[in-house]
């Protein structure tokens, strides 16, 4: 069973937004020998529902991420860590090891986000606190004294932290991604947006389009400098290569960006399997032998995740997770004959008759799903059944149901599925308490 979830936010996001949050992680060759940048044998490693992300390697060469058991929210107690061992193509759940960003330390050891602050997670299983923060949402260590944070607030702030004195000392704002430790300098490399913070309602109409810039803390002289303009949308999430260059992924491509050559952006990679179409987060084995890629899934697979989602939250009675997969302005035909109109009003009244109806409960399963050819849209049909119990009797409905599914490109270049309408079909009830639904 997929068990994928509606999230708000998450401790290692960068913005705010509702999604399903459905990703994978891949694993292949890598060839960077002679100037190449060759990728083979891509092979799905987490093949599980939800959100399978944020790869990195340790010094044996095995891989490390995190993995959904829960349903995800923004404190890590959501997610596990997964090692990945090559030698015997098993990957196997760190017992205990909850958190965001797992990130290989000394003798086998892993830092964890979770509650805002990085904790460390021994081989034995203790735990102990390496930052006193409520709110981080990234980190890199340089050394026991020396911590770069991206700070999950409104201000999306890159500090220097003092585990001594316990001092954030902000460097910069509008962050949308991690620090990333520069291999050869004290220094860091993140990608910011410009303007910030981002115009909504009536000032986003005339605001100046949105820019990414990729830039650099030096923590020497604690100095800020522009390294280049990102030309495509992307999370901005990136890694550093061997060769001294920068890799960042935008949709299905990787690009290599080269210090000496700051306005070019050259493809390295682009990949044809419908899995990959939303590429975000890359790692590189210490070797240079392996590249691990965070891909979302094809759209079809997306769709279906979020109707499972949605039928989640409808059984566990969460409203807002259950209303999340719609579009703001969705119209829903309910089963009554009823026009529901908006996601709020949805959400409404769907809480107004679990407190009538204890028990209420419905389950809609797709038959069909068909991606169109000519728009950011697809049709999804399918079933539906309901169950409740009135002061007459149980009442247990079925019938027919279609979706309007659209389909939007975030400046992250992930694609993005929402519900614009619905209709439910009312074919068939039994039991006594159909007359008094």
């Amino acid at each position: 069973m997929r068990r994928i979830v509606i999230v708000l936010l998450l401790a290692s996001a960068a913005t705010l937004h509702a999604q399903i949050n459905d990703s994978e992680v891949w694993v292949g060759s890598l060839d960077m020998s002679s100037g190449r940048f060759a990728v083979s044998n891509l092979v799905n490693i987490s093949k599980h529902p939800g959100y399978d992300n944020q790869p990195a390697f340790f010094p044996d060469g095995k891989l490390v991420f995190t993995s959904q058991i829960a349903v995800l929210d923004e404190t890590g107690h959501a997610v596990q860590a997964v090692i990945h061992d090559f030698a015997n193509g098993k990957s196997t759940p760190v017992p205990g090891a909850l958190g965001f960003s797992p990130t290989p330390a000394a003798n086998g050891s892993l830092m964890l986000l979770r509650d805002g602050h990085v904790v460390l997670h021994d081989a034995s299983g203790n735990e102990s606190s390496l930052t006193e923060t409520n709110d981080a949402g990234y980190f890199a260590r340089f050394d026991e004294q020396t911590w770069v944070l991206y700070m999950n607030d409104k201000q999306r702030r890159i500090v220097i932290y003092d585990p001594k004195t316990k001092a954030l000392d902000t460097m910069a704002i509008g962050s949308t991604t991690a620090p990333f430790r520069i291999p050869g300098k004290r220094a860091v490399s993140f990608v910011a947006v410009e303007p910030f913070p981002v115009p909504e309602g009536e000032a986003a109409k005339t605001a100046p389009p949105r820019k990414f810039f990729l830039r650099q803390l030096n923590l020497d002289d604690r100095q800020i400098t522009t390294l280049a303009t990102v030309p495509f949308r992307t999370s901005g999430s990136h890694v550093w290569t061997s060769r001294g260059t920068l890799l960042m992924a935008s949709g299905h491509t990787i690009y290599e960006w080269n210090p000496a050559k700051p306005d070019d952006w050259p493809i390295a990679a682009t990949f044809d399997d419908p899995e990959l179409q939303g590429l975000t987060r890359i790692a590189i084995s210490p070797r240079g032998d392996r590249i691990a890629l965070v891909s979302t899934p094809r759209d079809e697979t997306i769709i279906r995740d979020s109707r499972a989602a949605s039928n989640a939250a409808l059984a566990a009675h969460n409203g807002a997770a259950f209303a999340q997969v719609l579009k703001d302005d969705a119209t829903v035909v309910a089963a009554s004959g009823t026009v529901i109109q908006g996601r709020a009003a949805v959400q409404q009244s769907i809480e107004t008759r679990w407190k009538a109806q204890p028990d209420l409960v419905f389950v809609r399963t797709p038959t069909s799903i068909e991606i169109s050819r000519s728009d950011p849209a697809a049709s999804e049909r399918g079933t539906w059944t309901g169950h409740t119990t009135t002061p007459a009797g149980p009442a247990d409905s079925r019938g027919d149901y279609q979706a309007v599914w659209r389909k939007t490109i975030s400046s992250a270049g992930l694609p993005s599925w929402t519900i614009a309408s619905e209709i439910f079909i009312p074919l068939d009830c039994t039991g006594a308490g159909c007359a008094s639904r």
